[in-house]
């Protein structure tokens, strides 16, 4: 026979199917990879949520007419610097046509809502870490009383980071910016 160990030459990894624990509406993008050298920073982001539903979020403020995007991506931090205040924040979604047609991070409002979808946010927690694996939250705020989210396949993702002076070597590096489209895979 040997029938029973039918499926046992599977590595355990054949189960993780890329999106494994992502939530509904999440799509695979074209993997963006950042490089801040100056900070030694490489961070990639592979998966979108482009219409995040923010339960709690949108029914506890004045965002209900707010698109809310998550993004996955993963930190890795190879000099002195770490995810802190100062190397947080830098990303942002763009509309291709429309400059002023932007996210800004959601930071933590959304954290709540996030957690109960089974995601691990990006957020103070990871604060001092080099290695960082998780979501960031978008806001992309409605016009009038209706959602104005970004276009589809004409969105930019931004990296826009300050000079930071460290607080732990007293260094100055200088401020970075970079961009790639957000393209979803088909």
């Amino acid at each position: 026979g040997g029938g029973s160990t039918a499926g046992a030459s599977q590595s355990p990894g054949d189960s993780a199917t890329p999106g494994q624990g992502a939530p509904a509406g999440a799509q695979a993008i074209e993997p963006i990879t950042f490089t801040d050298e100056a900070i030694g920073l490489t961070e990639t982001c592979d998966q979108i949520v482009p219409n995040f539903d923010a339960a709690q979020y949108k029914a506890s403020s004045s965002a209900q007419d707010e698109t809310v995007y998550l993004l996955h991506c993963t930190l890795d931090f190879s000099g002195n610097l770490s995810f802190d205040s100062e190397t947080n924040h830098a990303l942002n979604l763009v509309d291709d046509n429309d400059k002023h047609h932007h996210s800004y991070s959601s930071s933590s409002g959304v954290d709540d809502d996030m957690k109960q979808a089974g995601l691990d946010p990006i957020d103070y927690d990871d604060y001092g870490t080099n290695h960082i694996d998780g979501w960031f939250a978008f806001g992309v705020p409605g016009k009038g009383d209706k959602a104005d989210p970004l276009p589809e396949g004409a969105t930019t993702l931004a990296y826009e980071r300050d000079a930071v002076t460290s607080k732990s070597d007293g260094k100055t590096y200088e401020a970075y910016s970079t961009r790639a489209k957000v393209t979803v895979k088909n």
